[in-house]
């Protein structure tokens, strides 16, 4: 019978979506690396090589490879929307590798030949997700708030990487771009607003529950985030097309009221009222995560309006590592073990003695996960403000850290899936 809608039997082989999240703590620990060997040049502005480089190691190394992952899984388990030609995910997920390492590499080194390789690895990557999925969404016959906001995430997706594309083909002299900062400003805040936030909010109505047993939304929540988020997503889909730089933020803003407003707002007391009261150390991260969501509105609206370079670094911290990273960073801890234990333990229980899905991941090894994302965080903090070559490579060794801690403990979980003797 499906919990809350959800179908686990429809979900793809363990190998899809792990391969995807066992990259993230990889792209974690080479962004620290490369803070490491080039803190000298700090990130005294976002759009410097180093820091773009760094930024890119969050939004594809990181977020990117999780929510593909997480939709693989998603897809056939909340939607019913068995995902066709499944086993397309390891094409899917070498071409991203190979596509991210040369953007990055482009990036940190401004090779022109590396942004016309990434751009056709990445389209490619992309497109050999979005078709499969796009037809899994056609076929399926889920009506629900989640449902239809994997849905927005996919179009959300398409433009995504539809602007990334254009960037990286000007960034490489294969094109010209008149409206550049436009498109950069456009393309960042679909990315954070309707990809990563629209599927971040429209998960939360379902692991929330699940997983916490928190009350679910009312009706008003999804409706009205999902309003803010396709209004971005229509608004600055035309803004690809040329508007003023300004006119960004203001097309930007239905989304992030919905996304780092309502949505938090919601969350924050749904948790406070959840039945089960005890201790779980994956929900420190919802409640990091969501406690900082009005802090990237505040930093997003001083980005847009004041001329100081601290403040769009301390936007992209904020939202890459304070808020969507701490969301994604427990929601690994928590999916990861109980995706191990459904597809290797569950099948032998009552023909051996297996451990639980806690016993994958103790609460010991979480804790510590969730001290080094804090820590992580207030070095990052501490780096944007004291701009020294000693206060970005600290970061970079909390990052390395961090990367590396994560996917030990990942490894730890699916190695511990064995009879016990």
């Amino acid at each position: 019978m499906p919990m809350m809608g959800l179908r686990p039997e429809q979900g793809p082989p363990l190998s899809v979506p792990a391969s995807f999240f066992l990259t993230a703590p990889l792209a974690l620990a080479a962004a620290g690396v490369l803070l490491l060997v080039r803190g000298a040049e700090g990130g005294g502005t976002l759009w410097g090589p180093t820091s773009v480089a760094v930024v890119h190691f969050g939004t594809v190394g990181m977020l990117l490879f999780v929510m593909l992952g997480a939709l693989y899984q998603l897809l056939p388990v909340v939607a019913g929307a068995v995902v066709p030609w499944v086993r397309l995910a390891h094409g899917v997920h070498a071409l991203l590798v190979a596509g991210g390492a040369a953007l990055i590499y482009g990036q940190a080194t401004g090779e022109p030949r590396a942004f016309g390789a990434a751009a056709a690895l990445l389209t490619v990557a992309v497109l050999l997700f979005l078709v499969p999925a796009a037809v899994a969404v056609l076929r399926s016959q889920a009506k629900g708030a989640t449902a239809l906001g994997l849905s927005l995430g996919l179009a959300a997706l398409a433009a995504v990487v539809f602007a990334g594309l254009r960037l990286s083909l000007a960034r490489g002299g294969h094109t010209e771009e008149a409206g550049f900062l436009s498109l950069r400003a456009a393309h960042a805040h679909l990315g954070f607003l309707t990809w990563v936030g629209g599927l971040i909010t429209s998960v939360s109505w379902q692991v929330l529950p699940m997983f916490f047993l928190t009350p679910s939304p009312p009706v008003a929540v999804p409706g009205l985030t999902q309003g803010g988020v396709a209004l971005t997503l229509l608004g600055l889909g035309v803004a690809l097309f040329g508007v003023p730089p300004g006119t960004v933020a203001f097309l930007a803003a239905p989304g992030a009221l919905a996304v780092w407003g309502l949505q938090p707002g919601w969350a924050l007391v749904a948790m406070r009222a959840r039945k089960r009261k005890r201790k779980d150390p994956t929900l420190w991260f919802w409640w990091l995560g969501m406690g900082l969501a009005p802090a990237c509105l505040l930093l997003g609206a001083a980005t847009a309006w004041l001329d100081d370079e601290r403040w769009p670094l301390l936007y992209g911290l904020v939202v890459l590592w304070g808020w969507a990273g701490a969301v994604v960073h427990g929601m690994l801890l928590r999916i990861v073990p109980f995706l191990v234990w459904l597809h290797r333990c569950a099948p032998l229980i009552g023909k051996a003695r297996m451990p639980s899905a806690k016993e994958l991941l103790p609460d010991a090894e979480v804790t510590v996960g969730f001290a080094l994302h804090v820590l992580t965080l207030a070095v990052g903090l501490a780096a944007v403000l004291l701009r020294t070559a000693l206060a970005w490579r600290t970061f970079g060794a909390a990052l390395l850290v961090t990367g590396a801690w994560l996917g030990w403990v990942l490894t730890s979980a699916i190695r511990r899936a064995k009879p016990k003797t």
